[in-house]
């Protein structure tokens, strides 16, 4: 068959793939055929001649370029030198050929190969490449118009984002070969002449004396000029959009060129010339561009061009055209919501923050500048009625105020009344404004963000830095922030609705009304004054005691207690009637007291106000009941806190205060909670004061604990819980399948609208009651009180012990009974027995709700209020049955933990650990992900507190049987969410749901991937104690029975569909690995696993795209397994040669340039290139982003980008999308 014959064979069926008449059979045929050519001998020669032939249809010759495209991706390595420059000279023979009516993806994929080609072969075989790019950019505008232009922009963009910015694999091939070269081609002549003396004997590849740095600057300048003088010209959007190309040209070179040569062509006088014109989608390129120089990570090395380069953008013509930019766009933001105008004010406040955080590290740089109008345009910034547009400034106020320097200190505390102003009115929590709100901050907020995890996210670290603020002024002028605030917050209270007779109905009590978040808000502000003060008083108490500044400082600390002391005496002049304000306001008289020395007859007056401060509860009112509740906790809890405090003086009036909270406990005798929070209150007065002899002390507290003690010792409650049966009965869970079958659960669909009767209320109160008579909360309280910020060796640590020592062995039997019966719940295998619809309601009983950050579509304050307004509907009850089994299973890990703090007494019980170690995980898999973190904490917490003379005989067990569960438990899960995913296939109504769930098992995986990090990395910081002892890592890496279990949980984890999980891991094998080349067991049959599972997992992840992002990580980690292990083993070459198409001798060859590479880049891009054919589908390009045409790029913005990452839970990572399981690279499908 001859070519014409060929090309018209090729031509038929691409038409056939566009047509829509034609069958889909015949259809497959034909892309089939086109696949097959690709593989031709003479495609490149087809690809070349369609790709040339002008006459052909735009989808024949970019098909045409395809063909090309495979042959210089793919079969670049199997031509020979005259078949690769006729390659070469055909991709030549295009770009010299392009038209200006040539569709621009066509213009741009010849780009691409031009690309492509080069990076295989400049420097080496082609060594006028750049010749060629400067014939092409010199054509005259009357022949090509702008097109050559742009291609040979686009190039140079290419080859700076794959050479320098980009993990690209064959650029890393050849990178200090085209590293070299590009710079060479790059720098400015001056420049060049002085690495001319320094290349050595290397060819010469640059063409011309300008350099590419200068061309494209200096075309930049003369179209913003053209712009400038005829804006109005026909060919205004052509000028418009070549010079924003120039600029994205620009952008990937400022990332990674010398300084000295951004500095030798004035750069910034450049980028700063579209200021100079009215258009606003030049300018925000030019800023962008501008913020790609200056964010480069600051070097001492390049200190001096570095300064050079700020100074040049902090000159001040350049903030006023910023200012003025900036003054311009603001009404078209706020009145026109002009889009592009936008756009540019965020991308200015990036451009300010970054000049802001130069002039916090080097606050010199403001010497000859006009400071106060750098530091009043910050301000003006920062007060945006957008917050996405303040948060950058923001976030560099943070560390401006940190700077002490005389340069730019004055200027900034000029801005501090401003500031503080500011931050605490956007404390607020706009989240609970409505939509339909008339702020313009809620407006730009719903605009700016789609759904409310977004807007969390980014929220909270608003308000993170806007509390950073506010504490730093705070630190640094305590007394005018806190006389401020203190007046703010007294006359809130004095005149909002938060009293009966200000207006405060507590029927309609709604958390999330104005004057609710208003105050919330104003609580936050004086919390952070608060720590603040306590900051400023650790600064002064390191001067010296007789100097002026401390008789100063003395002055002003009486002067801040003083205030505090008369705002504190002051609150109760106005009764305070809402629950919620009461509880803010007995935190902040807590904090108060405890961060200041009063007189006793003060702090006694203060906390007999605390205890007398009366809220009626009214039951019929449920959201504002939950509310009065919620006060009580606070109270008693911040009574606790300072009970351990005063303790001394509280003992003084200790029958007064007993009196107190016996009418309290018996007030609110219903709810045990707060009981036994007001009895361990009692307790820790009597622990805590020091002027009663310890033997006394001791033994008032055992008179005290004797009624908890005598419940653990009843024989009864032992034999509640020798079964799982006798559990049920005691928990009265054993009446449920009647229960459910009487009240017809497995009918009903929606359990929140449905009901109970007044039987099923009896029911349910009863199994919440039969909960409350467990000596769990009573022991978890009391355990509480005695070691709560207890010093190890005190007196009152030692005194703890003693009263606790011969409990421990009397609770732990049947607390262990507890756990191992509350977890059996779960497994189905003990309710299997029921009939399928019985099942199928206890699987939805034991279904939580829960609100999660980041992925619920609702506030926390209406996901609560939404389960408090169902508790005595069929979810309620379910809801009951399940916080039984969650509060025996929490409180007793909570006592378990608690008990750790008797380290001898605890870990040195003898055959504790194996009872321990089944009792937590027998049953562990089949909790809920969210209830297994509460275990993955326990776990943490039981080894890190573990003594090292102990660890050789109490962990083995534990971690043996936790990284057998967790790891059954975690791959399990996560096949489950993909097949659920698959199965749904992204549909809307299952998508939130899917998403909570996945959310939740993340922070599960991550959390043991931590835990492993803590073992295994000798870096991390461990327990005092451990000093001198051996490692808790070396007893993990050397005991087999627990580096088992862990190297094949950190195996399956490597799979997880969880980027942050999977890099973790491979960051710690990369730690691992080192540890196994010695001879001696067990290494050798680490090794063997390593370089067999671990290898194939990485090799699975690599080729799907899910893994796209950790490609780096992965091919880093093979690069190692290679490096390290084939010296010694030949298993890593065997699994390399058993994939497909991979012949012995390409892995002997390849594995040897691996061991020899010199750098961690070249072993990466080694290993990629010899993976990248697998399956037929490059690993690369799977992990590639597809750059958008004409600089704007579609997707979140770069500030909502990055001011989301710190607190982004739970999105949705990418799902793989149309690749075959990769499993059967393997054998194993």
């Amino acid at each position: 068959m001859d070519n014409n014959e060929t090309l018209s064979q090729i031509t038929q069926a691409l038409s056939a793939t566009l047509d829509p008449r034609i069958s889909n059979e015949f259809r497959q045929n034909a892309l089939q055929y086109l696949e097959h050519i690709k593989t031709d001998y003479n495609a490149p020669q087809y690809g070349f001649s369609l790709a040339d032939d002008f006459s052909q249809p735009t989808a024949v010759r970019y098909y045409g370029l395809q063909l090309l495209e495979y042959a210089v991706k793919y079969r670049w390595g199997k031509y020979d030198t005259k078949q690769a420059d006729q390659l070469r000279y055909w991709i030549k023979c295009l770009a010299g050929s392009i038209r200006v009516q040539d569709e621009l993806y066509i213009r741009n994929k010849i780009a691409q190969l031009w690309v492509e080609v080069a990076k295989r072969c400049w420097g080496d075989e082609w060594m006028d490449m750049d010749t060629s790019l400067v014939t092409l950019w010199e054509k005259a505008f009357e022949e090509k118009g702008f097109v050559n232009k742009v291609f040979v922009l686009y190039v140079l963009e290419t080859l700076s984002e794959d050479i320098c910015n980009r993990e690209d694999t064959s650029a890393g091939l050849r990178l200090e070969v085209l590293g070299a070269a590009l710079n060479e081609i790059m720098i400015p002549n001056g420049l060049y002449e002085e690495h001319l003396s320094t290349r050595g004997t290397s060819a010469e590849v640059r063409a011309g004396k300008e350099g590419w740095l200068v061309r494209m600057t200096s075309y930049f300048a003369t179209l913003v000029k053209e712009i400038h003088i005829g804006s109005r010209d026909a060919n205004f959007q052509d000028l418009n959009l070549v010079a924003i190309k120039s600029l994205n040209a620009l952008k990937p070179t400022f990332a990674w060129i010398s300084l000295k040569a951004l500095q030798e062509i004035r750069c910034i006088d450049c980028l700063f010339v579209p200021f100079l014109t009215s258009d606003r989608s030049l300018q925000s390129a030019a800023v962008e561009a501008m913020y790609s120089l200056l964010s480069r990570p600051y070097s001492a090395h390049f200190h001096d061009n570095w300064l050079a380069l700020v100074h040049e953008a902090l000159l001040p013509e350049r903030v006023e055209m910023i200012s003025n930019a900036f003054r311009d766009t603001s009404s078209r933001v706020l009145d026109d919501r002009d889009e592009v105008a936008y756009t540019l004010q965020k991308k200015m406040s990036e451009h300010l923050s970054v000049l802001a955080d130069a002039v916090a590290l080097h606050p010199k740089l403001t010497q000859d500048l006009d400071t106060p109008a750098l530091f009043t345009l910050l301000a003006g910034v920062l007060s945006s009625k957008s917050l996405i547009v303040s948060i950058p400034v923001l976030h560099s106020w943070t560390k401006l105020l940190a700077v002490q320097d005389t340069a730019v200190i004055d200027f900034i505390s000029q801005a501090l009344a401003t500031l503080l102003e500011i931050c605490s009115a956007r404390l607020l929590n706009y989240e609970a404004l409505p939509e339909d709100s008339d702020d313009p901050m809620v407006q730009f907020l719903y605009d700016d963000f789609d759904t409310m995890p977004e807007r969390h996210a980014f929220l909270g670290n608003y308000r993170r830095y806007c509390i950073t603020v506010i504490e730093t002024i705070s630190r640094q002028r305590p007394l005018e922030a806190l006389e401020h605030v203190l007046e703010r917050t007294k006359q809130m209270l004095a005149e909002g609705p938060y009293s009966t007779a200000r207006g405060y109905d507590g029927a309609r009590h709604v958390k999330t009304s104005l004057p609710h978040l208003e105050f919330e808000a104003q609580y936050s502000v004086v919390s952070s004054v608060l720590k603040g003060l306590v900051r400023w008083e650790t600064d002064v108490s390191t001067l010296p005691e007789d100097s002026t500044l401390q008789s100063r400082a003395e002055q002003d600390r009486a002067r801040a207690s003083q205030l505090l002391q008369q705002w504190c005496s002051s609150v109760f002049d106005n009764p305070i009637d809402d629950p919620e304000v009461a509880g803010h306001v007995v935190v902040l008289i807590s904090t108060m007291l405890r961060n200041n020395d009063y007189a006793t007859d003060f702090v006694l007056y203060m906390i007999e106000k605390l205890l007398g401060m009366r809220i009626p509860d009214v039951p019929a009112l449920e959201i504002y009941s939950e509310a009065v509740k919620g006060f009580e906790t606070q109270r008693v809890m911040e009574l606790q806190r300072l009970g351990a405090v005063y303790a001394n003086d509280l003992l003084v009036v200790y029958p007064s205060i007993e009196g107190q909270i016996n009418g309290l406990t018996e007030a609110h005798a219903s709810d045990p909670r707060i009981v036994w929070a007001y009895k361990s209150l009692l307790f820790i007065i009597q622990h805590r004061a020091t002027t009663v002899s310890a033997d006394v002390r001791q033994e008032r507290l055992q008179a005290t604990m004797q009624p908890v003690i005598a419940a653990w010792q009843n024989p009864a409650l032992g034999a509640s819980f020798t079964s799982f049966a006798a559990f049920c009965k005691t928990t009265g869970l054993e009446q449920l399948p009647d229960f459910y079958q009487q009240h017809r659960f497995a009918a009903v669909q929606d359990w929140g609208a449905q009901h109970l009767d007044e039987a099923g209320q009896a029911t349910q109160a009863d199994i919440k009651n039969r909960g409350d008579l467990m000596p769990l909360r009573s022991t978890k309280a009391l355990l509480a009180a005695s070691t709560e910020k207890m010093l190890e060796g005190s007196e009152e640590h030692e005194i703890a012990c003693a009263i606790w020592a011969p409990t421990l062995p009397v609770i732990l039997p049947t607390l262990l009974q507890m756990i191992r019966n509350a977890q059996a719940y779960n497994n189905p295998s003990n309710w299997s027995h029921l009939p399928d619809e019985l099942q199928y309601v206890v699987r939805r009983t034991l279904q939580d709700r829960f609100w999660q950050s980041g992925i619920s579509n609702e506030t926390k304050d209406e996901f609560y209020a939404r389960v408090s307004g169902s508790k005595t509907s069929y979810e309620g009850f379910a809801s009951t049955v399940r916080g039984t089994l969650r509060n025996v299973r929490e409180q007793a890990y909570h006592i378990l933990y608690l008990m750790t703090k008797f380290e001898e007494q605890f870990y040195g019980l003898p055959e504790f650990a194996d009872p321990l170690a089944h009792a937590l995980f027998d049953d562990a898999e089949y909790l809920s992900a969210n209830h297994s973190n509460a275990l993955v904490n326990l776990t943490t917490g039981l080894v890190q507190r573990c003594p090292p003379h102990h660890r050789a005989r109490f962990l083995p067990p534990l971690l043996t049987s936790f990284f057998t569960t967790l790891d059954t438990k975690i791959t399990t899960e996560w096949q489950s969410i993909i097949q659920v995913t698959v199965q749904n296939g992204g549909d809307e109504e299952n998508l939130s749901e899917e998403m909570r769930q996945e959310s939740v098992l993340r922070q599960l995986t991550f959390a043991a991937v931590s835990f492993v990090a803590f073992l295994v990395d000798r870096s991390q910081p461990h327990s005092s104690r451990s000093a001198g002892k051996p490692n808790i890592s070396d007893l993990v890496l050397s005991d087999s029975t627990i580096l088992e279990p862990l190297l094949l949980f950190c195996t399956h984890a490597l799979r997880v569909r969880d980027t942050r999980s999977s890099s973790t891991i491979c960051r710690l094998f990369t730690l691992i690995i080192p540890s196994f080349t010695a001879d001696t067991p067990p290494a050798p049959q680490v090794r063997d696993f390593i370089s067999t599972e671990v290898l194939k997992a990485c090799i699975s992840s690599i080729n799907e795209p899910y893994f796209a992002d950790m490609q780096r990580d992965l091919a880093s980690l093979i690069a190692l397994i290679v490096s390290l292990y084939s010296p010694l083993t030949s298993t890593p070459s065997e699994v390399l040669a058993s994939l497909p198409e991979m012949s012995a001798e390409r892995v002997a060859k390849d594995v040897k340039k691996i061991c020899g590479a010199a750098n961690a880049r070249a072993q990466r891009a080694l290993v990629l290139e010899l993976l990248k054919g697998v399956r037929g589908v490059s690993i690369y390009e799977a992990g590639r982003i597809e750059r958008e045409v004409g600089g704007q790029r579609k997707g979140r913005s770069g500030v909502q980008a990055r001011f989301m990452e710190a607190e982004q839970h739970g999105a949705a990572e990418g799902r793989e999308v149309g690749l075959e399981d990769v499993g059967g690279l393997f054998g194993e499908v």
